[in-house]
């Protein structure tokens, strides 16, 4: 129950940090509320499901479904295998299903699914993505975020171009 604990808890705030597209190095408190949590060891998945909630100091996160998909840690020992948990690594995490981020300073985002893959530090948004900063907005097909990089691609498509809107600072009244 207690390495169960700690996987979830790990995956959860993989799963916040991901979709907001920056780590911290120091561990903050995540709560995450759902209908249902299902863990699978045979398929090394943990999901929440229907109404997901991730609430982080630094972002919001809504979904009506996240997975964390785990690899095994690779350690081999000489004990026998014991049921459950095997928490390994995070590998992924797909958020999916009505996806809302909504972060400080007027920034926030949404999209039909989310994937971050943690080998590539990469975040895909997909599904109608979009991402804005107050009155900026910015919007495509694919939105491509890699967090090491602070690099972004937004690609477009015939059915749904890129489109960006920035929008200019009001002028200072004159005094």
């Amino acid at each position: 129950m207690k390495n169960l604990f700690r996987v979830l808890m790990l995956a959860v705030c993989f799963v916040t940090f991901s979709c907001l597209g920056a780590f911290a190095v120091e561990a903050e408190d995540v709560k995450v509320t759902s209908d249902k949590m299902t863990y699978s060891a045979d398929g090394q998945t943990v999901i929440f499901s229907d109404n997901v909630f991730v609430k982080h100091p630094q972002a919001d996160l809504w979904a009506d479904q996240v997975t964390v998909f785990l690899q095994s840690n690779g350690e081999t020992t000489n004990a026998p295998a014991t049921p459950g948990v095997n928490p390994g690594k995070v590998r992924e995490i797909i958020a999916e299903g009505n996806v809302r981020i909504k972060m400080d300073q007027d920034r926030s985002g949404s999209c039909q699914k989310a994937v971050y893959n943690l080998e590539q530090e990469l975040l895909t948004m997909t599904g109608s993505p979009e991402l804005s900063e107050g009155k900026n907005t910015i919007s495509g097909t694919v939105i491509k975020f890699w967090i090491k990089e602070n690099r972004s691609e937004v690609l477009g498509s015939q059915d749904r171009p890129v489109e960006a809107i920035f929008s200019s600072p009001e002028k200072e009244a004159k005094q």
